[in-house]
C-alpha cells in the first residue's frame, strides 16, 4: 500500500512526511481522542476522535472514523462518519462508506462506493472552484 514512489492509488508519497514515517493503527484497536501526525497514517481500526495528518492518511476496509479530519492526501477503503479535507487528492475506493462533505483538490471515485454528503473542489492554493449538493453512489 506505501509504495516507494507512488502507489496504486495514483498519490505521490515522496516528501510526505517526517522522513517518511508511518502510523499503523492495526484492526481490534479503538482510539476515543484527537490524533494529529507529521507522517502518514494507516487506520485499521476504530477512531472516535478528529485526525490532522500533514501527509498521506489510508483508512483500511477494516477502518472506522468518526470525526473530523484534515490531511494532505486519502484514500478511503473504510467508513468515515464526518467532514474530510484532503488539500491535494482524495480517493473512495469501492468498499468505502463516507458520509459528511468532502473538501478536495482532487476526487477519484470507484464505483460501488457509498457518499453521502456534499462535495467541494478546491484548487490547490484552497480557492473555491466548484461546489456539488448531495450525492449518493452504491452498488449495485
Amino acid at each position: 500500500m506505501f509504495g516507494n514512489k507512488e502507489n496504486k492509488n495514483g498519490i505521490s508519497l515522496n516528501g510526505g512526511g517526517a522522513g517518511h514515517a508511518r502510523n499503523n493503527l492495526v484492526k481490534g484497536t479503538v482510539i476515543n481522542g484527537n490524533i494529529t501526525s507529521q507522517s502518514d497514517i494507516r487506520i485499521d481500526g476504530r477512531v472516535t476522535g478528529n485526525i490532522s495528518c500533514q501527509a498521506k492518511l489510508v483508512v483500511g476496509p477494516s477502518g472506522y472514523v468518526e470525526g473530523e479530519i484534515n490531511c494532505q492526501n486519502a484514500v478511503i477503503e473504510g467508513t468515515i462518519e464526518g467532514d474530510i479535507r484532503a488539500e491535494e487528492k482524495l480517493k473512495l475506493s469501492r468498499t468505502a462508506a463516507l458520509h459528511g462533505k468532502i473538501t478536495t483538490g482532487s476526487l477519484d471515485i470507484e464505483p460501488g462506493a457509498a457518499f453521502n454528503g456534499a462535495c467541494e473542489i478546491i484548487n490547490q492554493n484552497t480557492e473555491y472552484v466548484a461546489s456539488t449538493t448531495a450525492f449518493e453512489e452504491t452498488a449495485e
